[in-house]
């Protein structure tokens, strides 16, 4: 009989993925497959080199066979990137050390890894996801040595789909399942004291309304210095957001939070409704005309020649970062 550690990447999460239905609601397949195609699309823009990223090869199974994605998708991961880097910057300058990071989501994304490498300091970076793309996470993980050496303490390894160590936990768990997602929260010893940053990453859409609101609510109640940092879809009541939405729906994608990516306003109000007093919202067109660095803009736009300008523009206005903020004031200052 095989063990798990024999086991190929499919079998080994299909075997978790078995034994976890009880406990939880069935892993939705197409969500799961919207992480490999989302790191696929990172792996071909670091290739093109619209940003570095040292780890994210590590997470592709066979990199000489990744296609190469459009040149207008390649720069909207970039506004994505940029986006979230900008934010955390933000960020880190006010909690320094301290700051807690939680990512929802999180796949098979390398964010503790680069913040490694760069020498930033925080306090501890958690990452959930469902159980079987935490497994092959590890998986990867564990067998390769610079990645497993990244580590500042010993990491140790339980329920074939949690990883712990001093200043980063995986989780297995599904967001959907309040009761078992917050047991799984309490495993990362998270201090209530301390600064923490939330990050969702095309996450929320998926959830019901309802669930995101209990979600988004419950991080207030917890944590007296809190910033929450939402990318997603929005300004969805067009026929350009209609025929994003038939492509979604042709890959057996449900959008179950799409009520609140109507415009702006929905998105910051089941954020203003729900614990967090300042909240700001922005297209990914605005940022990128306004925010994002101009040197930087510059550059990528040289790497590769549009088609359509006018898509790019389009996709641009269909998605945005949300900052929403719980402070006593060490947050007060936290602009772009």
């Amino acid at each position: 009989m095989e063990t798990e550690a024999d086991l190929g990447d499919n079998e080994l999460s299909a075997s978790i993925s078995c034994r976890r239905r009880s406990a939880s609601v069935s892993d939705d397949y197409s969500v799961q497959k919207t992480n490999d195609d989302a790191t696929e699309s990172k792996f071909s823009a670091v290739k093109v080199g619209y940003w570095a990223d040292s780890f994210i090869h590590h997470f592709i199974v066979n990199p000489e066979h990744i296609h190469r994605r459009a040149p207008e998708i390649l720069r909207g991961y970039w506004a994505r990137h940029a986006a979230f880097e900008l934010s955390l910057k933000r960020i880190s300058e006010l909690a320094g050390e301290n700051l807690q990071i939680i990512s929802l989501g999180a796949g098979f994304d390398t964010l503790y890894f680069r913040l490694k490498e760069r020498g930033v300091a925080f306090k501890k970076l958690v990452e959930v996801d469902f159980s079987s793309v935490t497994a092959r996470k590890i998986r990867t993980i564990s067998k390769n040595e610079h990645l497993a050496a990244m580590f500042d303490s010993t990491s140790t390894e339980s329920q074939h789909s949690d990883l712990h160590s001093r200043d980063y936990d995986l989780l297995g768990a599904d967001i959907r399942q309040p009761s078992e997602f917050w047991a799984k929260i309490e495993t990362a010893g998270l201090d209530p004291s301390l600064p923490v940053v939330v990050i969702a990453e095309c996450v929320l859409v998926y959830l019901d309304v309802k669930v995101t609101e209990n979600l988004v609510r419950k991080f207030a109640e917890k944590f007296n210095e809190l910033v929450f940092v939402s990318y997603e879809q929005v300004n969805m009541t067009d026929k350009f957001s209609d025929v994003m939405q038939a492509n979604l729906q042709e890959r057996g994608i449900h959008l179950a939070g799409l009520p609140s990516c109507n415009s702006l306003d929905s998105q910051k109000s089941r954020f203003l409704n729900n614990g967090y007093p300042v909240v700001n919202a922005w297209t990914m067109q605005d940022l990128y005309a306004q925010h994002f660095n101009k040197d930087e803009i510059a550059r990528i736009e040289k790497l590769e020649l549009l088609d359509e300008r006018e898509l790019l523009a389009q996709l641009l206005e269909h998605y945005c970062l949300v900052l929403a903020v719980k402070t006593n004031g060490l947050f007060a200052g936290l602009v772009f």
